[in-house]
């Protein structure tokens, strides 16, 4: 009897998480280089279901990743939404690598040619943010200045990549 309670507990935790863990809007992107090509690599994660919302909402029907355009319809969609601007405060191009998708998530990914450093460009990334009034979009750099964050909200939309070295005393 006991068994069968821990199970019936345990199963109602497993179910519920899902909608627990949505209570939270949340957008993930990693920034970071290849060590083999030099390559600049943007790794967006999202929840599948919330992209599928916006774009549907974008389109005004359907959206989903099945459609014959879903590709197309992904990339403008990102590329109207994230943006890097160098230094010198030009927009930089990402080439679009491709998305990968599961039935939660949905993995996009951008790359640069190889470059110097980041340290202060512009990041823009307004993804999910028309959709979803409390959209956090974190942003994680790793490079040899270390690993930081931006955290952007629809308040604050955009951040500098700030490169200075912690002191680690």
């Amino acid at each position: 009897m006991m068994k069968a309670k821990v199970f019936i507990a345990l199963l109602v935790v497993v179910l519920t998480l899902p909608a627990l863990a949505h209570r939270y809007f949340f957008g993930l992107t990693e920034i970071s280089s290849n060590l083999n090509t030099g390559a600049v690599e943007f790794v967006h994660q999202y929840t599948l279901h919330d992209v599928q919302h916006a774009l549907s909402k974008l389109a005004g029907e359907r959206f989903s990743l099945d459609k014959e355009n879903a590709e197309a319809v992904l990339k403008r969609w990102v590329t109207d939404n994230f943006s890097v601007k160098n230094v010198d405060g030009k927009k930089v191009e990402l080439t679009w690598v491709g998305f990968e998708a599961d039935y939660q998530k949905i993995w996009v990914y951008q790359e640069l040619p190889a470059q110097k450093n980041l340290c202060g460009w512009e990041v823009s990334n307004t993804l999910l943010f028309d959709t979803f009034s409390a959209q956090v979009n974190t942003i994680n750099i790793v490079d040899e200045y270390g690993n930081r964050s931006l955290i952007l909200t629809d308040e604050n939309r955009t951040d500098i990549i700030n490169c200075q070295k912690e002191s680690k005393d």
